[in-house]
């Protein structure tokens, strides 16, 4: 099985790549079917596009960073667009407008099988029920912007006997056209979840529990004659519940200069600088990040979009006497659409970041890949998967983590849809006793308006 997993990720990995966007699993597939019944423009999705840094190497899906940025390039519009104006497929939720607004809810019923319910390397068996409720609103203004996006759920043990846990999330983006040329985005976040296992877990020696993230920030994309100019700054907060020596802040500073070459290719640079501080001021985690990046975006067209970059991050900690570590990248982000049955998305990721272990920092380098396709108007599958590498600065541990996923979409009509997920987590460690396994499978029922 471990054979046909890792061959399967490096046949995806050869793909055409672009960032392994970080929705949730009922966002991803339901908007996959949506896809269906009209030509996808290939359009890039920024989510984990790079640049990013300060993140923890847990090898899960867990809390964004706070204040995690990503970095939009500029992309002029001729003239922006409501809901309204675009085009409705025969499955696509029409939502229930209220002025100029429209609000999209929704419910899911999932059921969760699973051979490893605590993601360890002792595996104990589950199985659960999670309803989700979700609630997207959109504005429909013709020149500035407004997207909220909430979501709460449960989940109910049935084995092992525990109390159920919920989770909450909350964003929020709002852009403003400031004039022909310039354009500020500004955009918050919160999430509250319980905590997993993880390698920064263990190391610390405590137990799960909740784990609370807000993050704010604001990006000002200028046009300067022949120059696209990016600023970006955030802040962020990561809050554990009775443990308030894992708690720390974040803050970024970023800049990003791109020369449009055609109206379809544009060089950049790119710069950022991070600080993370503990609220146990003497916590040897403290530190500063800086990250330098030259790449090359291609925006505007029909089936290829994205971009490439290469660059050096380095963390610097603050502790005296403790040394820091550098490491070279290649990040990308690229999205194809062959035809309006397909997309293809993938990426290369790599972040440097301290580390609760006794490794001075720990680099992930990380290949993404995903592939969806409308086998039907109202039935889409879902493939994806990624590799990732984490190597300790200072230790002989090296890690290898894979992540595959199958999804299918099934709609009965714009408001009922069927959901079914394989899921796949594996961690292989050179250090005895910290390999996991998990498999799991998901089926949802959702509606949707």
């Amino acid at each position: 099985m471990r054979q046909i997993l890792i061959s399967g990720l490096l046949v995806s990995a050869c793909l055409p790549l672009s960032p392994a966007v970080g929705q949730s699993l009922s966002d991803s597939v339901s908007n996959a079917a949506l896809r269906t019944g009209y030509e996808d423009n290939g359009a890039v999705d920024a989510e984990g596009a790079g640049f990013l840094s300060g993140e923890d190497a847990t090898g899960k899906e867990a809390v964004p960073e706070p204040s995690q940025r990503v970095n939009r390039p500029v992309q002029r519009e001729q003239g922006r667009t409501g809901p309204t104006s675009q085009t409705v497929g025969p499955y696509d939720p029409l939502g229930v407008r209220v002025g100029q607004f429209l609000f999209y809810p929704s419910l899911t019923l999932w059921g969760e099988l699973t051979d490893n319910v605590d993601a360890s390397a002792v595996g104990q068996e589950g199985r659960t029920v999670n309803p989700e409720f979700e609630l997207r609103v959109e504005s429909d203004w013709m020149r500035h912007s407004l997207s909220l996006s909430g979501r709460a759920g449960m989940t109910a043990y049935d084995t092992p006997q525990r109390k159920p846990e919920s989770d909450q999330s909350l964003s929020a983006a709002l852009g403003l056209e400031l004039a022909s040329e310039t354009e500020l985005t500004l955009d918050g976040s919160f999430s509250r979840l319980q905590e997993d296992s993880s390698v920064e877990l263990n190391a610390t020696g405590q137990t799960a529990t909740y784990e609370t993230s807000l993050s704010a920030g604001a990006t000002l994309d200028q046009r300067l004659g022949q120059l696209d100019l990016q600023l970006r700054g955030s802040v962020g907060a990561l809050r554990y519940e009775g443990e308030s020596s894992r708690d720390y802040d974040t803050y970024r500073l970023g800049a990003r200069i791109g020369v449009p070459v055609t109206d379809q290719v544009k060089p950049f640079i790119d710069a950022e600088i991070s600080r993370r501080q503990y609220s146990d001021t003497n916590n040897r985690q403290n530190g500063n990040s800086l990250r330098g990046a030259i790449g090359i975006e291609v925006v505007n067209r029909e089936k290829l979009s994205g971009e490439i970059s290469a660059g050096l991050v380095a963390w610097d900690p603050e502790q005296a006497g403790q040394s820091g570590d550098t490491t070279l990248f290649a990040d990308a982000s690229l999205v194809w659409s062959p035809n309006g049955l397909w997309t293809i998305r993938g990426g290369l990721e790599t972040e440097l970041t301290s580390t609760a272990t006794a490794a001075r920092s720990v680099a992930t380098h990380r290949v993404s890949a995903s592939a969806e396709y409308a086998v039907l108007r109202n039935l889409t599958f879902t493939a994806s998967g990624d590799i990732s590498r984490e190597s300790y600065n200072g230790l002989s541990r090296r890690d290898w983590v894979f992540d595959a996923t199958l999804n299918a979409t099934y709609s009965f009509n714009r408001n009922l849809q069927l959901i079914a997920s394989i899921e796949r987590s594996q961690r292989e460690s050179n250090w005895v006793g910290e390999d996991t396994e998990t498999n799991t499978v998901r089926v949802g029922l959702k509606l949707q308006r």
